[in-house]
């Protein structure tokens, strides 16, 4: 089981160059849960993510990681409790899965460590539980994109985080790797206690998995709780300006939603 820690954005403010994406937003993770972030392109779904994850640095505002900035923590101190999959990353040319995911392992490793039996074993623990072991000697980019997502989440794994932020995690994929990446990541939330977030476009996905919803608008939260909470009608046409209807989902019990365009509604 992984260690519960606390993750929360305090007056958040961030952007790029001079266009602010996110604006005094606060957010705390729940630990130990699954938390799907969702909203319009732009609303700054992925910058939220990246600043917590100190890819880039707030214009105010902090993000603590256990009562401490996150900003302020040594590389590898913060790459031992938190892991970051983002959006489409590029491995490098010619690299097998084998090497990839042991790279996991370099936030646990100094100037003069060695390699060591407990490096082996957090390596076969992420390559079995993304079930990717009989992979570990092909080219990643001669992988499928489904394999490939699998292969990124076991790197991540390698590094033996307690908190796992995803970055669109099913971008690309067809809708049975879609169902394969988020019943994999279930499975570690349930079998390991692992916190995890992550940025989701299909809302019904989102609700179906996920134990929490964010929902965002204008850079700013408009709703958080439970799917139920958040996935209703009012918020769907506040959020994306989308009028729909929203029913129980006949497969999981949680909250549907079906758009209504101009076109095809009865």
């Amino acid at each position: 089981m992984t260690r519960s820690h606390s993750l929360v954005a305090e007056r958040l403010s961030a952007g790029y160059a001079d266009n602010t994406v996110l604006n005094d937003l606060d957010l705390a993770v729940q630990p130990e849960r699954i938390t799907a972030i969702v909203g319009a392109n732009g609303c700054g779904k992925s910058t939220l993510l990246r600043c917590m994850s100190r890819l880039i640095a707030p214009s105010r505002g902090q993000v603590l990681l256990d009562g401490r900035s996150v900003h302020h923590r040594p590389t590898r101190e913060l790459a031992r409790t938190l892991g970051l999959l983002p959006q489409s990353p590029i491995a490098p040319e010619g690299i097998t899965v084998a090497d990839l995911v042991s790279r996991g392992r370099h936030p646990h490793h100094g100037l003069i460590s060695r390699w060591s039996k407990a490096d082996d074993a957090a390596i076969a623990a992420a390559l079995d539980a993304t079930h990717t072991g009989e992979l570990a000697d092909r080219v990643v980019d001669e992988l499928s994109g489904g394999q490939r997502q699998r292969v990124w989440i076991a790197m991540a794994l390698a590094q033996e985080t307690d908190l796992l932020l995803l970055d669109e995690p099913t971008t690309f994929l067809d809708v049975s790797h879609q169902i394969d990446v988020l019943d994999l990541l279930t499975d570690l939330n349930r079998a390991r206690g692992m916190t995890i977030v992550m940025v989701l476009h299909d809302l019904n996905l989102a609700a179906r998995y996920a134990d929490r919803l964010i929902a965002m608008a204008a850079g700013r939260l408009h709703a958080q709780g439970s799917p139920e909470e958040v996935l209703t009608e009012a918020n769907l046409e506040a959020v994306f300006g989308l009028k729909s209807r929203v029913i129980p989902d006949p497969v999981s019990g949680r909250p549907m939603m079906l758009p209504i365009g101009r076109h095809r509604a009865a």
